[in-house]
């Protein structure tokens, strides 16, 4: 799958030299008009964990769900993780659809939960 706005920019780079070059043809607008006509909204999750209910928290623990046709989730491992808190990936463009409990602090070494966690959801344009 390759995102809709990639596809835009290079689109547009190729008009570009073309308007250069005597111009864009009613060809090269039908082209874009059907690249943007076959764009699928897709959704992303992304589940942190966190130390506290506070958005600016610390991660302890991360899991990314992109819809990909083989259902592969990715893990990451702390040394990948592309967010320090839920504040940075806000920041990053994703949105919170689940927030924490707001229960008193627990040890969860006693529980089978890890930290709190967040729900973020992204959606991307993208050509099948």
């Amino acid at each position: 799958m390759e995102r809709l706005k990639d596809k835009i920019e290079s689109w547009l780079a190729v008009a570009q030299s073309r308007l250069e070059d005597g111009g864009v043809t009613t060809s090269d607008l039908e082209q874009l008009k059907q690249m943007v006509a076959g764009a699928q909204a897709k959704q992303h999750l992304l589940y942190l964990h966190v130390k506290s209910p506070s958005i600016y928290s610390p991660v302890i623990g991360m899991a990314e769900h992109k819809p990909t046709p083989d259902g592969q989730d990715r893990i990451h491992t702390r040394q990948d993780w592309p967010y320090n808190n839920v504040h940075d990936a806000i920041v990053d463009g994703w949105y919170v659809i689940h927030f924490p409990q707001q229960m008193v602090p627990f040890d969860d070494r006693e529980l089978d939960y890890v930290g709190y966690e967040f729900v973020l959801q992204k959606t991307e344009e993208v050509i099948s």
